[in-house]
């Protein structure tokens, strides 16, 4: 099996926000499911200093299915891992223990089908191997 990107995984965890937001409205179940040293690497990117959510979290909370606004959320935290690379093992992180939640194991499985779908065989004519036939 090919390897899941980081870029491919920061957009299943961003993805599962907005379904953690969408069914409660609250960062905090989302961030309920990782590690304490996660949490605290993560927690900044998302909230104030004094606990509110910040605006790419509201935004995304408004309209959890946004494309734009999911590439906000994205687009933070691809920011933090350029000032931060060792923050890549929080991303690992988040990316498999949302796989252990059912709506986080359609998204984990759902990326990685797509990556052995997009390196699999490509020859042959496009559209039937697009339409499975």
């Amino acid at each position: 099996m090919e390897p899941i990107t980081t870029s491919a995984m920061i957009g299943g965890i961003v993805s599962f926000l907005g379904i953690k937001l969408s069914k409660d409205k609250s960062i905090n179940s989302f961030l309920s499911e990782f590690s304490e040293a996660t949490v605290n690497w993560i927690k900044p990117l998302f909230l104030k200093e004094d606990g509110t959510e910040n605006e790419i979290i509201q935004d995304l909370k408004d309209k959890p299915e946004s494309p734009a606004r999911k590439k906000a959320v994205e687009s933070a935290i691809e920011r933090a891992l350029e000032e931060d690379a060792s923050a890549e093992k929080h991303i690992k992180e988040m990316f498999q223990q949302m796989s252990k939640v059912e709506e986080g194991g359609k998204i984990v499985n759902y990326i990685i089908n797509s990556i052995q779908t997009i390196t699999g065989n490509t020859t042959g004519n496009i559209n039937q191997t697009y339409n499975g036939k």
